[in-house]
């Protein structure tokens, strides 16, 4: 019985970052330690949440293209697609806090249908509540589950104080496509788009965010006010970001 992610209840960024900042609360409760970043989402999934947590072939064994991640509710199991494992850390981090998001945010509703349906305990056993794919990364659900992983795997705190080590207390604005200075000069840094990466890099460095994409980082600067597009243009070339917390939807 899989959850209608276009069906969940409308949540705001705030209540979403919320959920996501009470969570690493109660996992650094669980860890008797405060949990900084880098944020360890599949120990996590396992120690905090008693969540199984694999790694298959799912476009294979679900018969589906562009799986990302799969989660059986009742038998509290995560999968990862496997073709993560051989790509960036970032990718793989962020759909495991993803899968996280949804079971947050979203395993309710599945006892709800559940409920209502009537089934029986044993009934789609071997189907997954959740399932994660690519072609539905916009509808509302999925969007909350990106989100809360950005949220969870960048925490504001953490970024203002890498940020601010890195670059002072003012706000990088971008006028220009390209640096006047080059993208690493060691004269003179001209922000600028060609050299977000750069900047996002620089903040992961201070922050020890190193299981984060520097794409993700952008986003998050971006939505923080640290970084202040005054271009016109988007950040990042679309067709180069993959897997980041791009705060476009309500």
């Amino acid at each position: 019985m899989l959850v209608d992610m276009s069906k969940v209840a409308w949540l705001s960024k705030a209540q979403i970052e919320q959920q996501a900042c009470s969570l690493l609360e109660e996992f650094s409760a669980t860890a008797g330690r405060k949990v900084t970043p880098p944020i360890p989402v599949e120990a996590m999934i396992e120690l905090h949440f008693g969540i199984t947590l694999e790694y298959d072939d799912l476009e294979e064994s679900l018969g589906m293209p562009g799986v990302l991640g799969a989660t059986w509710v009742n038998e509290k199991r995560m999968v990862i697609n496997s073709s993560l494992l051989e790509g960036v850390e970032g990718r793989l981090v962020f759909t495991c806090g993803h899968e996280i998001g949804h079971w947050v945010l979203h395993r309710s509703y599945f006892f709800e249908q559940f409920s209502r349906s009537g089934s029986g305990a044993s009934a789609n056993k071997d189907t997954p509540a959740i399932i994660c794919r690519t072609a539905c990364s916009k509808l509302r659900g999925e969007w909350q589950a990106d989100y809360f992983s950005g949220t969870l795997l960048i925490p504001e705190a953490e970024v203002k104080d890498a940020y601010v080590r890195a670059f002072g207390r003012e706000p990088l604005v971008l006028y220009n496509e390209r640096s006047c200075f080059g993208r690493n000069s060691p004269v003179a840094f001209d922000p600028a788009l060609d050299t977000v990466k750069e900047i996002a890099q620089k903040v992961i460095d201070q922050g020890g965010f190193t299981n984060v994409s520097r794409e993700a980082m952008v986003y998050r600067l971006h939505e923080l006010g640290l970084l202040v597009n005054a271009t016109g243009k988007k950040l990042i070339n679309p067709s180069a970001s993959i897997a980041v917390c791009e705060p476009s939807l309500p």
